[in-house]
């Protein structure tokens, strides 16, 4: 009698034994021990990353604003008081027991004081267009499989949101989560009441510090020391901005892109206006004017591409037209527009060649922010047609009308219907020039 043992498939319940069987299929055998450790692995795996996304979320002690408080930025009027800061990124992770850097939202902590006998609601939108709910917030950091986790993230961080109906007589304070800002962020706080409107605008330094608070006082108390122009007749404005340079140059005075810009207003009515358009601070590649760098430099934000849209830098004047201080700027559009290559920080890029498509874009833009009270354009740099076009230092070339959008700021909101015209140069009367010329 043959006792041996049979060849047919067999399968050990065990991975510490290497048991051999012999593949009915292919006549060969197989080590059952691999199969088993394999799918063992995977379970144990599985059960640690279940672990893992169920983790406990530990809510933080109660929250102490004293430090924020402290440095807050300040700014009081009409019996309306409004504080603002920014937590630093580890303050903020010790205040909302989540990393809200690493999703790009920055929370502004604000306090509105109401020393009035109204009711105020405050929007909001007019900080950030694109601002997040605590909602939204929370759900970001929600984990799987942990439901009661979950729900500890949406009441923490709810209770941290600011709620925007501040009664008469009271104080309302908290978190407006916002999108992360590379420099100083321009805080815009619209308020409104029955028949009755407020807009206050602070600009609070953010843990990256690359735009302090400090720059803007440096620059005004620079330009104050050297001789102001005052200026309150128009035509005497015309012929001033007509002399200002006609564009920007590279550090050692090659020549750049056209100066086809003037804004006039104060930096916060101005900031307040491109922040409801969605323009932040953006760190570029520097362009000088009168031997300095741009004071301020903007771009267009867009949440779904990486690219500028469009960047505009400016520079104050010594101009004062109505008291108001008058801007001298530069808007362009990288190659590509939002489908440009995206460049390392600060570094060079080549602009899309007719820049005064990007001027009138940017004109539109501001129109709809209902801060703009009067409008015009002025001579800049000259015609440049687009058969002939001129080439700047870095390589770019451009076409454009010469003209140059003046733009004047008032705090108040400003309907369409009320805009007024600087009667200057007719921008019809280029176009018409343009299409007759073929170009």
């Amino acid at each position: 009698m043959n006792h041996s043992k049979p060849k047919t498939n067999r399968f050990e319940n065990s991975c510490h034994k290497a048991e051999f069987f012999v593949d009915s299929n292919t006549r060969k055998p197989r080590l059952v021990s691999d199969w088993c450790c394999v799918g063992l692995s995977m379970v144990v795996c599985f059960v640690m990353i279940i672990g893992a996304c169920a983790a406990h979320f530990e809510r933080p002690g109660p929250f102490d604003d004293t430090d924020l408080r402290h440095r807050a930025q300040t700014i009081a009027k009409a019996g309306i008081r409004i504080s603002a800061t920014v937590p630093r990124p580890k303050e903020s992770r010790s205040i909302f027991g989540v990393n809200l850097e690493k999703k790009n939202i920055e929370p502004l902590w604000l306090e509105i004081e109401n020393n009035t006998d109204r009711q105020i609601l405050f929007l909001e939108t007019g900080l950030d267009p694109e601002y997040f709910s605590p909602s939204e917030v929370s759900f970001g950091f929600h984990r799987v499989f942990s439901k009661s986790t979950n729900k500890q993230i949406d009441n923490h961080i709810g209770s941290l949101g600011f709620s925007n109906i501040i009664n008469p007589h009271s104080t309302s304070s908290g978190f407006v989560f916002t999108n992360s800002d590379e420099g100083s962020k321009f805080v815009t706080v619209d308020l409104i009441g029955r028949e009755w409107t407020k807009s206050f605008t602070l600009i609070v330094p953010t843990p990256n510090r690359k735009l302090q608070v400090g720059h803007y006082e440096r620059l005004f108390k620079m330009i104050a020391s050297s001789e102001l122009i005052e200026v309150e007749d128009e035509s005497r404005l015309r012929e001033l901005l007509e002399q200002l340079p006609c564009c920007t140059s590279s550090k050692d005075g090659a020549q750049g892109e056209p100066l086809n810009i003037v804004l006039i207003g104060d930096i916060r009515d101005i900031s307040a206006a491109f922040v409801r358009r969605n323009y932040r601070f953006t760190p570029v590649a520097p362009r000088y004017v009168f031997q300095r760098p741009q004071d301020v430099s903007v771009g267009k934000r867009d949440r779904w591409v990486a690219a500028q849209p469009q960047v505009l830098r400016t520079w104050l004047t010594t101009i004062r037209f109505q008291d108001k201080p008058v801007w001298i700027g530069q808007v362009s559009s990288p190659l590509g527009g939002r489908f440009a290559r995206v460049t390392e920080e600060g570094k060079d890029e080549h602009i899309e060649p007719f820049v005064d498509e990007v001027r009138n874009n940017l004109v539109q833009d501001i129109i709809y922010s209902q801060s703009l009270v009067k409008m015009g354009f002025v001579k800049g740099v000259g015609r440049v047609m687009a058969s002939t076009p001129r080439k700047i230092y870095n390589g770019s070339t451009y076409h454009t009308d010469g003209l140059r959008a003046v733009l004047m700021f008032e705090k108040r909101p400003v309907s369409l219907s009320e805009l007024e015209f600087f009667r200057w140069e007719q921008l019809v009367d280029h176009y018409r020039q343009q299409l007759d010329g073929g170009e």
